[in-house]
């Protein structure tokens, strides 16, 4: 009995001495200031107390910053801001940089800038009605679902600063409320609304899933960090094969496509799913699939979690999230950056999944190139990296008439043309690939030179610089392992080349947060249609408090946007799940009404409308454009058909994967052409220069003016 009590004793002093030294790591990174009202703690103090006294929380930081929790999270790490997680998981941010950040005019308004303004609070700063706001907000081109601080600061005759907004807030309110005659019941009814806000806030966080199982003890996590062209997936591969079966799960169909042919040809039966189609092999217990697909009751043996840094997306993140806290697997292996590392740890921790971590070194190194590089100068083996599929085509036709042979990959092309094209440079077919930031996740893609055409990229919400993680993920491509010395990294002018450098030069930042999204028994908590309840599920941000600072919603906009396109009554006959089930599909602004169309029948109960036919053969790009489109609607199609609530009205979903197979090959035929993509001026049908903003020529602008 003395010796159980003595390893009793012997492993509660270890966990205290390992506690302690966590706590003295956090403590070297906040510095020696002490926050006001907190008292000088003793040199002998516990590091967690000393911890607490140099650095703010996340709720004294924002309350001395005068911004809200949510907006703070968001430029601490957009403005790199000093900060660090405690080892309970807590953001903090050391007093002797933030007290002096949040005391500067100048930072206090960047930090600002990522306040999300009410409707309510601009109506009242301004005086108008909702009708009138709109049309101000329509006239400045600002959409109201999401307004940022600082892309409003100075228009709709509001103040240059937020802190003049406030005082303008505030005084507006107080005239409300000296002309407002039963004061009293307004704030009697703001405050019902508030408890009502709040129990309705606490039931869905009782809901929230809890992660710690009772297999978490005979769960393994084996955590791969390091940067591109490591080894990684090679080294999970292995073990999962090992393993004997399970799942690989990719972000992209492309990477499915990869794992799926890989394994195959190495004689490992392999599964593919993906949430348009299903290949069975016969015999295998390997799935290669999209990560939405995952089913984690059926985890197996092993489940692989490819590119982690998803888990911060704000659109797709929750499946990550699910996969990596869901998964029953006995052997668990995650793939990501560096920047991910903390935050997976984090996780694994508050769902108790022992973790272990094994750090990768680049197979071939990597450098920045002495000199940018021109059209003209640029080496073989080179992908040329630009930010929207329209300057994608513009370089391949510029590139081609210089003589040389390309490839292309970028977003909207259908995976098998992606894979194709990447193929042909692969196989030193082509020498240049011109791509999107597609190539920076995981697509196998060995090139000796990543440039970059351009340095700033539109990431859904605004035009923005790239981060230092994307310029390392995506240069990260460069240098073929066995084949080149050193891979380069560059850009395609001197001023790029500069920005390229200090870009690289910086350390990335952490992932802060990952993903989740609703349940339906989330949803049937919340009153209202199916576009409120989303609404305010992402608003209440219904988190526990003890995972509040890694976890937050999913980006709910695309699933309203296509909520609010449904009657209530609609909704009601297809019931929530199947309602949300709908929402999720893969739409984008372009393709939306077709979803419509599909939803109707599916109402109505009849086959759901057959995608537009494609052109063939494709002769321009706008015959591009429209096959894009077909290819797109094709995939909505698909989709349906994969899920068992519509499958029924999808019969003709052989004849659309076959339909689909030929639209794809009639986009690699017309690429492999010197197809002439260039986009043509609305008015007069003139050709229209590379990077030209508008959808008319200068010249019959002028006349328009004149």
């Amino acid at each position: 009995m003395t010796s159980v009590i003595e390893d009793n004793i012997e492993g509660v002093v270890a966990e205290a001495a390992q506690a302690e030294e966590a706590w003295q790591n956090a403590l070297g990174l906040c510095g020696g200031m002490v926050r006001d009202g907190a008292a000088q703690p003793k040199a002998d103090a516990p590091a967690e107390q000393q911890v607490a006294a140099r650095s703010y929380t996340l709720k004294q930081a924002a309350k001395l910053a005068g911004v809200n929790q949510a907006s703070l999270r968001v430029a601490a790490e957009v403005l790199a801001l000093d900060s660090l997680r405690d080892p309970r998981g807590k953001l903090r941010f050391p007093v002797y940089t933030f007290k002096p950040t949040a005391a500067d005019p100048d930072m206090r308004e960047m930090i600002a800038g990522y306040e999300r303004l009410r409707p309510s609070d601009l109506r009242a700063a301004l005086g108008l009605d909702q009708r009138s706001l709109n049309g101000r907000l329509r006239e400045a081109g600002i959409s109201p679902k999401r307004m940022l601080w600082r892309d409003l600061r100075g228009l709709l005759d509001l103040p240059e600063t937020y802190q003049e907004f406030r005082q303008l807030l505030s005084a507006a309110e107080e005239a409300v409320a000296a002309a407002e005659p039963n004061r009293r019941g307004g704030r009697s009814r703001r405050r019902r609304r508030r408890a009502a806000r709040q129990k309705l806030r606490n039931r869905l966080i009782d809901s929230f899933p809890k992660w710690q199982n009772n297999w978490r003890d005979q769960q393994r996590l084996h955590l791969h960090v390091g940067e591109p062209n490591s080894g990684k997936t090679h080294d999970a591969l292995e073990a999962l094969k090992q393993a004997g079966s399970g799942w690989y799960l990719a972000p992209l169909r492309l990477l499915a496509y990869e794992i799926f042919d890989r394994l195959n040809g190495e004689g490992v039966a392999c599964h593919l799913l993906t949430g348009e189609e299903y290949v069975p092999v016969e015999g295998a217990r390997i799935t290669a699939a999209t990560i939405e697909m995952f089913n984690p009751l059926d985890s197996r043996a092993c489940v692989i979690i490819d590119e982690a840094q998803m888990l911060a997306d704000a659109d797709r993140g929750w499946a990550w999230t699910r996969a990596l806290m869901e998964s029953a697997a006995p052997e668990m292996h995650i793939i990501g950056p560096p920047t991910a590392r903390g935050l997976i740890e984090v996780l694994a921790s508050a769902a108790e999944i022992p973790c272990a971590l094994i750090e990768h070194e680049r197979l071939a190194p990597v450098a920045l190139a002495e000199r940018h590089f021109t059209l003209e100068t640029l080496p073989p083996a080179t992908i040329l990296v630009a930010f929207t599929r329209r300057n994608v085509l513009d370089l391949k036709m510029q590139l081609e008439r210089l003589g040389r042979a390309v490839s292309v990959v970028y977003g909207s092309l259908p995976p098998e043309v992606r894979r194709r094209q990447a193929d042909r440079f692969a196989a030193g077919e082509t020498e240049i690939c011109v791509a999107t930031d597609a190539v920076g996740m995981g697509l196998n893609l060995p090139a000796d030179v990543v440039c970059f055409y351009e340095v700033e990229k539109f990431d859904g919400k605004n035009d923005r610089r790239l981060y230092p993680a994307e310029v390392r993920q995506i240069g990260g491509r460069a240098g073929r392992y066995g084949m080149s010395k050193t891979g380069l990294i560059a850009a395609a002018n001197a001023q790029d080349m500069r920005v390229i450098r200090e870009l690289y030069a910086q350390e990335p930042a952490d992932l802060k947060f990952a993903r989740v999204a609703p349940t339906v028994e989330d949803l049937n908590l919340i009153p209202g249609n199916l576009a409120e309840q989303l609404t305010q599920w992402a608003e209440l941000q219904s988190i526990p408090e003890e995972l509040r600072a890694v976890i937050t919603t999913a980006d709910m906009d695309e699933r309203i946007e296509l909520a609010k396109m449904l009657a209530d009554e609609e909704i009601k006959r297809l019931g929530l799940a199947s309602a949300l089930q709908l929402v999720n599909a893969p739409t984008r602004k372009t393709t939306r009404p077709y979803w419509l169309d599909c939803a109707y029948m599916i109402l109505e109960g009849y086959q759901i409308p057959l995608p537009p036919d494609a052109p063939v053969p494709i002769q321009d790009g706008g015959d591009l454009d429209a096959t894009e489109f077909s290819i797109a609607c094709a995939d909505i199609y698909l989709w349906l058909s994969r899920r068992r609530e519509f499958a029924q009205f999808c019969e003709a979903q052989a004849q659309i994967r076959e339909e689909r197979r030929e639209w794809s090959l009639s986009i690699h035929e017309a690429l492999l052409r010197n197809l002439n993509t260039a986009r043509r001026c609305r008015s007069c049908g003139a050709y229209l220069p590379s990077r030209h903003r508008y959808r008319i020529c200068d010249n019959c602008f002028d006349d328009r003016r004149a």
